[in-house]
């Protein structure tokens, strides 16, 4: 059963910052490249877990794109429906990841990404014999990617296809752009999952303070909406029960792709038809595991989350 996963290609450039209280202020620390974009990294985890995945996305005719393309084809993923645009950069999203393993998150070019060429031609006649079909709301926020998104939700839950949305609002990076907030509603009302960080996402786009009052409040008669909580773990909510699960003990190198790799646990679990709490600790698990490597594709194989969870 195949998983088809629109949305975000990109690459990644990481900046790892000395520890110690006093760096040494002539450090020069080198970069790293790694593949990125947030529905791509679900998509790599996925593949990475023994899961039929295919990528669905636009990137720039340049070295960049490439590179983003050819690291989701080493991860397992197919890539035969990405298409490349001349009129717009491949993104780099900069990530400068501290001594703790938190990092701050910088994108360039903050506009114009190619990522928005997406065509709802392609998104829908991708999803075709699909098991599940997941998206990224960073698409939602330009045109005509939105449209693709949107489109292929609508057709997915036509088709009986399960679909989850990640929100990946990134508020501080862009607020709530013009046209954004009726994206994001219309997605939710095509999804089956909703993801989200519980405290920048699932309680910013509810305007509650409280993470389970929060995802309760966008439930609605059918949904299940899980809200991550970082290193406490994860919460979700369906019409019929409200779960919980903790976070696993872990060394920290890096959290960039730790929401990406909860996603691809999660959807994982669910395609294996387990239950809602046992779908939330898997996502615990591969992101706990994505965390204790460096960048957003240091996701774990089936058998180290099968470890972890001591089955």
């Amino acid at each position: 059963m195949s998983v088809v996963v629109i949305g975000d290609a990109n690459v990644d450039l990481e900046i790892r910052l000395p520890s110690g209280s006093r760096p040494n202020t002539h450090a020069n620390p080198d970069p790293q490249m790694f593949g990125g974009g947030s529905a791509a990294n679900t998509a790599a985890a996925l593949a990475r877990l023994g899961v039929p995945c295919r990528f669905v996305g636009a990137v720039g005719d340049d070295s960049f794109g490439r590179f983003a393309v050819d690291s989701l084809a080493q991860a397992g993923v197919d890539t035969a429906a990405v298409t490349t645009t001349a009129e717009a950069p491949t993104v780099a999203v900069i990530a400068v990841v501290q001594a703790d393993g938190d990092r701050l998150i910088y994108v360039w070019p903050p506009q114009g990404g190619a990522h928005a060429a997406l065509e709802a031609r392609s998104a829908v006649a991708a999803i075709g014999g699909a098991a599940w079909l997941h998206v990224s709301g960073i698409c939602l926020r330009v045109a005509p990617a939105r449209y693709a998104l949107l489109e292929a939700m609508e057709q997915a839950r036509a088709d009986g296809i399960p679909v989850s949305f990640d929100l990946n609002l990134r508020l501080e990076n862009w607020g709530w752009d013009s046209g954004f907030t009726q994206a994001v509603e219309a997605a939710i009302d095509r999804s089956d999952v909703v993801l989200g960080a519980a405290s920048d996402e699932i309680t910013a786009f509810a305007d509650l303070a409280d993470p389970m009052a929060a995802a309760a409040s966008l439930v609605g008669e059918r949904r299940v909406v899980v809200a991550r909580l970082g290193a406490d773990g994860a919460i979700a909510c369906s019409p019929t029960e409200t779960v919980s699960a903790p976070g696993f003990a872990v060394p920290v190198v890096d959290t960039v792709g730790a929401g990406d790799a909860f996603n691809a646990g999660f959807i994982a679990a669910r395609l294996r038809h387990l239950d809602l709490r046992d779908a939330v600790e898997w996502g615990n698990a591969v992101a706990g595991l994505t965390i204790a490597g460096p960048g957003a594709r240091s996701t774990p194989v089936l058998l180290d989350v099968e470890a972890l969870l001591g089955r």
